[in-house]
């Protein structure tokens, strides 16, 4: 089955189930307040009843007629019987007496006490049945009383004294033809609502179930895209919601797949460029030893070296950026002096430096410390690439200039150099890989393009970081930052 019928019948069935529910719960509610308000009511018909028992209380001084005196208390309820007493009041409908003698009188024609075997009612429903009198402590009186009985009371107030309460028992059920009726209509107008809001519930359950899955179904087309190496596929959902983000999420993971497979066709194609160079020149070298067109002279098989030692650099190069690319790069943290390893790749690149008339400056003396735990051979890799830049790039006569600060615990060392520099647009580019500021340099000059992607590597491995931007110098400057951990 699909999520969209799910959704659908998922919504449908809990829409049906609240609306049972609060339909049922008003039902039963309504049926209840009504016959509590239909009980209470009928207080209001007890006012003659209730001035008949202050005059008698006030005449007796108290209720003791009523004690074990059933006639009394039919008698008071005669006498207060209602003007225009209908079908349900204190007694049955009367009897016309001139039709048929044999029957009792009509009630109205008696204006004091019942007369000698009237009718009493037989519904239990009616008043006559239900009221009890009871005493200032809610002591039984005089009525028809039962333990089990429940009653809505009314004080008998007289002096601003309670005296008694008026006893009325609950009805737990709707008895008259107009309660029936109106119990009738409401349950029918609570089935028409139902009905109504359960269609409308379906349709809003539809719609939900649509717009819910919109984005879904994007999320799916786009999937299935990149599956294919499409990853120009965008998805365009216009919500804020969750399914928004999730959106959102996916258009930002497309591109960066698409910018690692731009990367990755690149990277490719590079390293087949960088490889194909040197091999092409020690074949071409081997071959003409081959065809007798250079001899084995010992000036050239140290060229033929020199380019095996190169292709072999270059092939540890990208070595050594793949185990970092997989964080299988092997660190060996130690204790180390970093001026003093930034003096000895000094000291490997002084004579190349001098001969290009390159001034060293540096904001230390020899004998001067800075401890910090690293890896010597790593740090000493990034400035050996570092300091060749310098000599590849810096005009003749120039400036290395190399200075350090520390601030909370962390290194900050620059190294620059000067001019000429590195045009604006590409300093965010140095540290890519095989990335050549000038394209058209040739090999002699750039190098691989793999030095500054390696330090950056390293620096990130040691929890550093590394930022190239322009020197006041006019060259490069590249701005080293390493935690300080002392021993």
């Amino acid at each position: 089955m699909k999520l969209k019928y799910k959704f659908f019948i998922a919504f449908t069935i809990m829409s049906f189930l609240i609306l049972f529910l609060v339909v049922g719960v008003t039902q039963i509610n309504v049926r209840k307040n009504f016959i509590r308000f239909v009980n209470n009511s009928e207080f209001d018909r007890l006012t003659k009843m209730e001035n008949l028992l202050k005059q008698r209380y006030q005449l007796k001084g108290g209720w003791d007629d009523f004690y074990d005196n059933k006639a009394e208390w039919e008698t008071l309820l005669f006498q207060s019987r209602p003007d225009n007493p209908g079908p349900d009041q204190f007694f049955p409908p009367p009897v016309d007496h001139f039709q048929n003698r044999n029957q009792p009188p009509h009630l109205d024609t008696f204006p004091g006490p019942p007369p000698q075997g009237f009718l009493k009612p037989n519904n239990p429903f009616t008043l006559h049945h239900r009221l009890c009198l009871f005493d200032a402590d809610k002591q039984y009186v005089a009525g028809e009383y039962h333990p089990q009985d429940q009653f809505n009371y009314r004080a008998i107030v007289f002096s601003n004294q309670t005296i008694g309460w008026l006893g009325l028992k609950n009805r737990s059920e709707m008895i008259k033809p107009l309660e029936l009726e109106f119990l009738k209509r409401q349950t029918h107008s609570f089935v028409i609502i139902g009905m109504g809001i359960f269609i409308l519930a379906i349709m809003i359950s539809y719609i939900m179930s649509k717009h819910l899955l919109s984005p879904i179904r994007e999320l799916a087309m786009g999937a299935r895209a990149m599956g294919n190496f499409d990853f120009n596929t965008k998805i365009f959902v216009h919500s804020t919601d969750e399914l928004g983000g999730l959106a959102n999420d996916f258009n930002l993971m497309a591109q960066t797949l698409k910018r690692y497979e731009t990367l990755r066709t690149n990277w490719i194609s590079d390293i087949s460029h960088e490889l194909r160079t040197p091999v092409a020149v020690i074949r071409s070298k081997i071959e003409a030893l081959q065809d007798g067109i250079r001899e084995m002279t010992p000036p050239f098989l140290d060229s033929l070296h020199n380019d095996v030692i190169g292709l072999g650099k270059l092939v540890n190069d990208l070595h050594l950026v793949s185990l970092a690319d997989s964080n299988n790069l092997p660190v060996n943290l130690e204790i180390i002096n970093l001026f003093g390893i930034v003096d000895r790749c000094l000291e490997t690149v002084f004579i190349r430096l001098e001969h290009q008339k390159i001034d060293i400056q540096t904001d230390w003396e020899k004998q001067d410390r800075l401890e910090i735990r690293a890896d010597a051979n790593l740090l000493g890799r990034v400035f050996g690439n570092l300091f060749e830049n310098t000599l590849r790039y810096t005009d003749s006569p120039g400036t290395l200039s190399i200075s350090h600060a520390i601030k909370k615990n962390r290194l900050t060392l620059v190294v620059e150099d000067s001019s000429p520099g590195v045009p604006n647009h590409c300093l965010n580019n140095i540290f890519d890989r095989l990335y050549r500021v000038e394209q058209s340099r040739n090999r002699s000059l750039g190098g691989s393009g793999l030095g500054l992607s390696i330090a950056k590597q390293i620096v990130i491995t040691h929890g550093g970081i590394i930022e190239a931007s322009c020197s006041p110098l006019g060259g490069l400057k590249i701005t080293i930052e390493l935690p300080v951990i002392k021993k």
